[in-house]
């Protein structure tokens, strides 16, 4: 399973989508936190991700519908990283953005990598199925 380097990216964009439920998204200029938790919306995007890049890890025995499951998962990330931006151009001066704000994004683009090198494999398995095919007569 993880001798492929589609699986080092896969486990790298479900690490960063599971560390996003320890971490704050905004803290204030006084001292407050706010988390990725504690909003509904980014809470369901949260879960949501982090559950489709455990699935597309662990579904390494069926190529083509880790494949899918990759796609969906970087649609929904990016539409994460969409809402968490607007979020950004709404916000107030005394809120301050962490670094966290761009995971989505980053595991989006982690996850359609390693869907890439996934694609890649099941073309290989293809072609190398085709010609061990008998031939018809």
């Amino acid at each position: 399973m993880f001798f492929r380097i589609q699986s080092l990216f896969l486990s790298i964009a479900a690490g960063l989508n599971i560390s996003m439920f320890f971490t704050n998204l905004i803290r204030f200029t006084d001292g407050l936190a706010i988390s990725f938790w504690e909003y509904t919306p980014t809470r369901i995007f949260l879960l949501v991700t982090s559950v489709l890049a455990v699935v597309a890890l662990s579904s390494f025995k069926n190529r083509m519908f880790q494949i899918r499951i990759c796609n969906l998962s970087t649609l929904i990330a990016l539409g994460f990283q969409i809402y968490l931006a607007v979020l950004f151009f709404r916000r107030e001066p005394e809120m301050i953005f962490t670094i966290n704000a761009v995971f989505p994004i980053v595991s989006a683009i982690l996850t359609f990598t390693g869907m890439r090198y996934v694609a890649r494999d099941e073309a290989m398995v293809m072609a190398a199925s085709r010609l061990r095919r008998p031939k018809k007569r």
